[in-house]
């Protein structure tokens, strides 16, 4: 046996843990980290509905908290834990964390989505579960459910009066403006 070389057998390996969710360490698999932002994702899309309603209901308080909320959560909140859920990614294909600078490229960044983790134990930790059915099926279903979203409303356009013609009709009692 070489000094070089460690056999790490799934016998001898540290078991796989449970997520933390807000902890730098540890690693993350592709479908959990799908589910787990896109989830973020649409809680503080619903979340932020219900505080709109709840902001008509309060009147200028509810807006001032509206406003705020919206702020924390879009502002802070989210950025925030898509960087620690990219950084537990990248430790998962056993790559530093500040690969995570990807986030802010625009495309680039669902690069996360499709690069296999490494199957082994890494510098980072043990191998990541085998996420549950129900799990996959999230992974799968979220991202199909976002584009649809997308698609349905991206055939309506907001159209502006200017765009309007004028009235030909004879019952219109608008007369067009000659200065």
């Amino acid at each position: 046996m070489s000094l070089f070389l460690t056999d790490i057998s799934p016998s001898s390996a540290p078991p796989p843990s449970k997520h933390k969710l807000f902890s730098l360490a540890g690693r993350m698999a592709r479908a959990h980290y799908i589910c787990y932002t896109l989830g973020a994702l649409i809680a503080v899309v619903f979340l932020l509905y219900l505080l709109g309603f709840a902001a008509m209901l309060m009147g200028s308080f509810g807006r001032t908290l509206y406003i705020t909320s919206s702020v924390l959560l879009v502002y802070a909140f989210l950025p925030i834990f898509f960087t620690i859920m990219t950084i537990k990614r990248a430790h998962d294909f056993n790559r530093g964390g500040w690969l995570a600078l990807l986030l802010f490229v625009p495309i680039i960044n669902l690069c996360f989505w499709f690069i296999p983790g490494n199957p082994d134990a890494n510098r980072y930790g043990a191998m990541t579960p085998e996420p549950s059915f129900g799990i996959k099926i999230a992974a799968v279903a979220l991202p199909l459910i976002l584009i649809g979203g997308y698609l349905a409303t991206a055939g309506s356009v907001i159209t502006s009066s200017n765009d309007v013609g004028p009235a030909t009709g004879s019952d219109s009692s608008l007369q067009p403006y000659t200065p």
